[in-house]
């Protein structure tokens, strides 16, 4: 791990940690005004605090209207006074406050650009549901998604057609990311419940009982994951990366 990267996630975490204890209600309540109260020091605290958490918001911020904004010129300004525009801006804006770190923002933005100021307007429903796969994956499981759809891409000459090569892909993939194979069958399980990846299942048979001539039992055992065709449009509208 690299000096910066690690530089990174300790800042991120002293972010987060003051957040949180600024906004504990005891804190609020009871210790700031002890704080505050000592001379020059308490103000300085309390100054340097909140500047610290506003600017990465800002930052957050900064960044998701510079990825609105990648393509200024062609946004016209029918398309930023539509009331639904405006609503669903909002929302976006308030998501990327929650996030903890930098990483989904231009996925958000993404979904704002290619949704409303790139010639085409989002149905709002299914605006609503990427905004909600957004909030509920987390950028590991977003990153292990495409991959595997890059993987079967190239496995499968580029197309997009039902192709499951999850037995190659979790030992490659695996011993890429440094991780077990059963955590990876664990990220996709949890992926699994946003409908763009569908389990196979094989079915063995048991041992034949000779008198009815009938199976004593059945094996279900999965053979992995394929990618549904649903998450194509979701990727090229929001999470694709324009060269």
């Amino acid at each position: 791990m690299s000096d910066k990267l690690e530089q990174a996630k300790i800042e991120l975490r002293n972010i987060n940690e003051m957040a949180d204890i600024k906004s504990n209600p005891v804190v609020e309540s009871f210790l700031m005004p002890v704080i505050k109260s000592v001379p020059v020091i308490g103000d300085m605290i309390d100054s340097s605090m909140d500047k610290v958490i506003q600017d990465f918001q800002q930052k957050k911020e900064t960044e998701l209207i510079d990825v609105i904004l990648k393509d200024k010129n062609t946004i016209t300004s029918e398309m930023v006074n539509d009331v639904e525009f405006i609503v669903n801006y909002n929302r976006t804006l308030e998501a990327v406050r929650r996030l903890a770190t930098n990483d989904k923002v231009k996925f958000f933005g993404n979904l704002i650009r290619n949704g409303y100021l790139s010639g085409e307007h989002i149905a709002c429903s299914e605006f609503e549901e990427y905004l909600d796969i957004l909030n509920t994956l987390s950028y590991r499981e977003i990153q292990c998604l495409v991959d595997y759809m890059l993987y079967c891409e190239e496995k499968n000459k580029n197309r997009r057609t039902p192709c499951n090569v999850w037995a190659y892909f979790r030992r490659d993939y695996a011993k890429k990311m440094k991780i077990s194979e059963s955590e990876l069958w664990s990220i996709f399980t949890r992926i699994k419940r946003i409908g763009f990846i569908e389990e196979e299942f094989e079915t063995q048979s048991g041992d034949v009982d000779k008198e009815d001539n009938t199976f004593d039992s059945l094996e279900v055992e999965s053979n992995g994951y394929y990618i549904d065709s649903s998450f194509f449009r979701f990727y090229d509208m929001v999470l694709k990366q324009e060269e």
